[in-house]
């Protein structure tokens, strides 16, 4: 249940959407005879439209979020690196069954990590995230993006059950078992690390944060951008992961708002 009210909230307090539906909000009140009230909510909706679409507020706001849990040290002797997914579409298209999408640094990172560290594990963690359910784990994708890469593929070792980050951590801790008491490096997108670290930590895993992935785009005056659908698109992530990190927090699933 937590799954599916995490998806569908997730649709419908986008930023178009939520923008959408306070204009049809406008719509009724004026059509109610609330004039005023219409009047207020059509200039909200204008204004907030102008400043997530045309400035670097979302640049803000993910930069902020980015550099809540800064990069552990890397150094000392690691079990092994976790990978999170969200870097990989993964199909049964013939053409191209799996593609490198947004957030694919994670794995690039990853195995940037397991080259330097030869003896440790390599994990992969990732099922199938979406409602549909119909694709195949996005760890499969993983093997085979190691494979295109001349990469031993023995060594990669796959999570596919789960389907969100609390999942992510309860699976890999189950894997683990008693090594996670040992030192891992978690790689995942930078503004996703403050809820991965938590779920990790909660599930028991002694997680150091190699962040990646970075999102925000360099602050410069006046501060304007002209990239409306990108930006849109960072300021939908950035609430995403609040309402994720505040969800997490009250269900149980983090010990703190914002882990460090």
């Amino acid at each position: 249940m937590f799954f599916v009210l995490s998806k569908v909230l997730t649709a419908v307090f986008l930023p178009l959407n939520a923008l959408f539906a306070v204009t049809i909000a406008g719509w009724l009140a004026w059509r109610l005879g609330r004039r005023r009230a219409a009047k207020s909510l059509w200039l909200a909706a204008m204004f907030a439209f102008v400043a997530i679409g045309f400035t670097q507020l979302p640049d803000l706001a993910m930069r902020w979020l980015e550099t809540r849990t800064p990069p552990g040290k890397i150094e000392g002797d690691f079990a092994g690196i976790i990978v999170l997914g969200g870097g990989l579409d993964v199909s049964d298209l013939p053409e191209e069954p799996v593609r490198i999408v947004e957030g694919g640094m994670r794995l690039v990172r990853g195995l940037a990590l397991a080259r330097q560290m030869p003896g440790a594990r390599l994990i992969y963690s990732g099922g199938v995230g979406t409602l549909r359910g119909a694709e195949r784990p996005e760890a499969l994708g993983a093997s085979e993006i190691l494979a295109m890469l001349g990469e031993d593929i023995a060594r990669l070792e796959t999570e596919t059950g789960s389907r969100n980050t609390a999942e992510n951590a309860a699976e890999v801790a189950g894997m683990l078992g008693a090594d996670s008491e040992r030192r891992w490096l978690l790689v995942t997108s930078a503004f996703h690390m403050p809820r991965a670290l938590g779920c990790f930590r909660a599930a028991g895993v002694d997680v150091i944060p190699a962040p990646t992935d970075y999102r925000a785009n360099e602050l410069v005056w006046p501060y304007l951008a002209f990239d409306s659908a990108n930006q849109f698109r960072k300021f939908g992530i950035v609430l995403k992961e609040l309402a994720g990190l505040a969800a997490y927090r009250l269900t149980g699933r983090t010990d703190s708002l914002f882990p460090r």
